[in-house]
């Protein structure tokens, strides 16, 4: 995982999740076989956290995003 304060991304989301504090968008590279995950909290605090599509399903598979990234690769 490889974190950064700025967010650079000109796509829509994969799947979003709506926290009470937070919102969370998941973006997918399918070239670069990339899984961006931009964390935005209140007072406009945005993270963006990188990893590799098969880190980030060995963390997530069990979760509605990473079940979002396993559909849209056809796994």
């Amino acid at each position: 995982m490889t974190e950064s304060n700025a967010t650079s991304i000109d796509q829509r989301p994969l799947y979003t999740i709506n926290n009470p504090e937070s919102v969370i968008e998941i973006f997918l590279d399918t070239e670069k076989q990339v899984v961006r995950e931009v964390k935005c909290l209140n007072y406009n605090r945005c993270k963006e956290y990188t990893y590799s599509v098969a880190e980030y399903l060995e963390r997530y598979a069990h979760h509605p995003a990473g079940i979002a990234i396993s559909a849209e690769l056809g796994l």
